[in-house]
């Protein structure tokens, strides 16, 4: 404790604190999308005690903080996947990735990311916008449009404060 430097603490609390609710709310949102793509209700308590642990864990070996990736957890129950090898091909892949001597990813074009970067945002943004319109109240899709536009227009932060406020 004495290398450490007190003297910074209070302003890396109000970080911690905000990435602290960050996460909590991303990794609720997450389970939420999956919950809505499969159909049935998940244990919200057991999903963010995992997340919380893995964190934990993530933050004792030097790792960052981290939720599900509901992307690939929907793109596998998507494509029929229903094991838990997806997630361990996953791992194996970004650990191999990240101990490799070369630099895999300076091989794979930019405009491969960037489309990819579209084709998620014009996913979700149908998935979230259009086709949930259908799936819940008229207020509910009224939050859902004015969080959207209040993120366009004032920021992520102003729209996260402002569907919360809703």
């Amino acid at each position: 404790f004495d290398k450490f430097c007190w003297s910074v603490f209070p302003e890396l609390a109000i970080t911690e604190i905000s990435m602290m609710l960050v996460v909590a709310l991303s990794s609720s949102l997450d389970v939420a999308a999956i919950e809505l793509d499969l159909g049935k209700d998940l244990d919200y308590n057991h999903e963010l005690k995992t997340v919380g642990w893995s964190n934990i864990v993530s933050g004792m070996t030097g790792g960052y903080t981290g939720s599900y990736i509901f992307s690939q957890s929907i793109f596998s129950l998507r494509s029929g996947i229903h094991s838990r090898w997806a997630g361990l091909f996953v791992a194996f892949f970004e650990a191999v990735t990240v101990v490799s001597p070369v630099s895999i990813l300076s091989y794979v074009p930019n405009f491969v990311f960037g489309s990819l970067l579209v084709m998620i945002a014009v996913d979700l943004m149908v998935e979230w916008l259009w086709d949930l319109r259908s799936k819940v109240t008229l207020a509910e899709y009224a939050v859902a449009l004015s969080t959207f536009g209040t993120m366009i227009v004032f920021g992520v932060e102003s729209g996260i404060l402002f569907g919360i406020l809703l």
